[in-house]
This record gives structure tokens, sequence and C-alpha cells, in this order.
């Protein structure tokens, strides 16, 4: 209850209810897809990680549906998201994430099962500022499992690489500003730039066919 009471933390349940809105209304999520986090670490090593709910309708979440849960799972508040393996996964791989956002971008996923490569450098520097040099690709695995949630920490092991695609399902961003409110809209910019360059890469290949 302190967590929930505390201003930082408000802000903090804020903006994930924002991502996942912001989501929504860029067609990246249906109503009750997708699902984000927060890490808070407080003193003496102890960490929470704010998380959206499972089930949630997430255009109209509030602040305070979100739940609360542990590195090891244990949960402190609600009811999380089913693919909280797969945070919790990324944050005991990349000790410098701050927040992870995950949403289901069709025309990536579109992008992929069509075998083109998504390259940042078709859409130049604006896009290679957001993504990086580096795309990870994780297999069709099933959503919610273990699995999933491993492989997609070791795609993402290395610093350099912050967005990964799941193919078949979407793709996941980490945000790893020190601020973690900022680390959310961070991880949220990510997959909106994967998604223009799906579709720009799905233009050009278009066009080049023609």
């Amino acid at each position: 209850m302190l967590a929930r009471s505390a201003p930082p933390l408000y802000e903090l349940r804020k903006s994930l209810v924002d991502a996942m809105r912001i989501l929504h209304e860029r067609g990246l999520i249906n109503i009750r897809g997708g699902n984000a986090s927060a890490i808070y670490k407080f003193p003496k090593g102890f960490a929470f990680i704010y998380i959206t709910p499972s089930g949630a309708i997430k255009p109209l979440m509030r602040p305070e549906d979100i739940a609360v849960i542990d590195l090891d799972g244990n949960v402190y508040e609600g009811k999380p998201s089913s693919e909280y393996r797969l945070h919790i996964a990324i944050y005991r791989e990349r000790e410098d994430a701050r927040a992870i956002v995950h949403a289901h971008n069709p025309l990536t996923v579109l992008a992929r099962r069509l075998g083109l490569e998504l390259s940042p450098r078709l859409l130049g520097v604006e896009a290679r500022y957001y993504l990086g040099d580096c795309i990870a690709i994780v297999p069709e695995i099933e959503p919610g499992t273990w699995e999933l949630a491993e492989r997609t920490a070791k795609a993402l092991a290395k610093r350099e690489c912050n967005i990964a695609v799941l193919e078949g399902h979407g793709a996941v961003a980490i945000g790893t500003n020190s601020d973690p409110v900022q680390a959310v809209y961070e991880a949220v910019d990510k997959l909106e730039a994967l998604e223009d360059l799906a579709r720009t890469t799905l233009f050009h290949d278009l066009l080049r066919c023609k």
C-alpha cells in the first residue's frame, strides 16, 4: 500500500496506463492485448516490478489497476499479465533495463512472415536513433511460457540490442532511461519506430517488385 501511495510510483503506474492507451491508438494492440512494466529499485537491492494486469481492457485502465510483483514472481498487488515471465527474464538478464513494453505490431509480424529484413538503415538516422543497429529475432514460441521468456532475454542480452521481434507474435522493447517513467515512453517510442520501419519495408518491397 505504501508503494501505491508514493507520488513517484503513482506516476510510474500512470506511465504504464499511458503506454497501453498509446499503443491501442496506434493499432499496435487490441483492447486486451499487449503488456508493459517498469522496475523500481529500492535501497538495499530490493526491487518491485509494476506491470499491467491480466485480461484488462487496456485503453480503460487506471493507475490503481497496475499489478506489483518481484523478480521471483511473487505477487504483491493485483493479477499480473500472463507474460510476466517475459518481463522477469529480461530484467534478470539486463541490469540496465528500467521498462519493458510488449505489443503485437501487425506490420512487423507481416514483414517477417514475408521474409523481409528489417534494417533501420532503410529509414536513415531517425530510425537508427530509436532502434540502433540491432533488431533481435526470436522464433515463434508459445506465448506466456518460460521458453519464450528465456529465449527473448538471451536475444536481448547485448546492451546495444533493445528491441526484439517475436515471430508470429509481435515485438518487445526495452527502455533504459534511468528514470523508469521516461523509460516506459522510450520503449513505446521504439515499438512505434519499429512499426514505421516495417511499413516502409513493405512499401519498398512492393514498389521494387513492380
